[in-house]
């Protein structure tokens, strides 16, 4: 971690400041942030009460596209094509490849911009099929307010799970379900915001305290099942390997 704060600040002090600095170093979050903003302000300006409800819907409807976007595109078996590998590689595979490389740590605006810009469209066209006059007005209230503010903080759990820092209740426990899904079982425990474990549970991808000790096996520890050594993982990794910082050392420690 970081010193550069005032030796002065507590420790969990620190910590936070260094998780903002860390966060706002990516310019995905920069954009998403400028986004909310932006969208909140819009928002107020033409604020009705119903917003409250459609930005509460957007929250949940961004846990629900959270989970179904890490289990159902993230998690794609490792295609054949070099170059739809490399994309999935940037977007997740990477990041179970190189778990504390922090460059990995959060999703490509290039992707989850895209996704936002449909689903307002979407949500845009239902509101108005359906008469409301101000359809645009609730689009904005619901996918971005809602759905970016719940991004963002899906970013802040997520990246904080996977650092070696001082951490808060919540983050703890987040941190305990996301590593059994990097070193127990990917193939379960897809949820990461604060209280997606109820989506787990729902979905019957939820791991039982239970069985946490038996689900250690090696394969599991491998990114998403696949040899170190796997021709794909090792174009990936030389292709990018400028861009994510990768070492030599680190790219032959890979492959064993």
């Amino acid at each position: 971690m970081s010193t550069t704060e005032p030796t002065s600040l507590s420790p969990a002090t620190r910590a936070v400041a260094y998780r903002f600095r860390l966060l706002f170093s990516h310019f995905s979050i920069q954009l998403m942030t400028a986004l909310l903003l932006a969208a909140t302000a819009y928002t107020i300006a033409w604020w009705q009460p119903v917003f409250l409800l459609l930005i509460g819907a957007g929250i949940a409807g961004q846990m629900l596209t959270e989970y179904n976007i890490h289990r159902y595109i993230f998690h794609l078996p490792p295609p054949k094509n070099q170059r739809l590998f490399n994309l999935l590689y940037l977007c997740h595979y990477g990041h179970h490849d190189f778990p504390t490389n922090t460059k990995l740590f959060f999703v490509p605006i290039w992707f989850m911009l895209p996704v936002l810009i449909a689903g307002f469209l979407i949500y845009w066209g239902i509101f108005a099929l359906l008469g409301f006059d101000t359809a645009l007005n609730m689009a904005v209230a619901f996918v971005f307010v809602g759905h970016v503010l719940t991004f963002l903080g899906y970013e802040w759990y997520h990246m904080t799970a996977h650092l070696n820092i001082r951490k808060f209740g919540p983050e703890i426990a987040v941190t305990r379900r996301h590593n059994m899904h990097h070193f127990k079982d990917f193939t379960r425990m897809f949820h990461v915001s604060y209280g997606g474990q109820i989506i787990d549970r729902a979905m019957g991808t939820a791991i039982d305290p239970d069985q946490r000790e038996k689900l250690s096996r090696s394969e599991f520890i491998r990114t998403l099942g696949m040899q170190p050594n796997d021709p794909r993982l090792i174009q990936a990794r030389e292709t990018y390997a400028a861009k994510l910082g990768l070492t030599q050392r680190q790219l032959q420690s890979a492959q064993r």
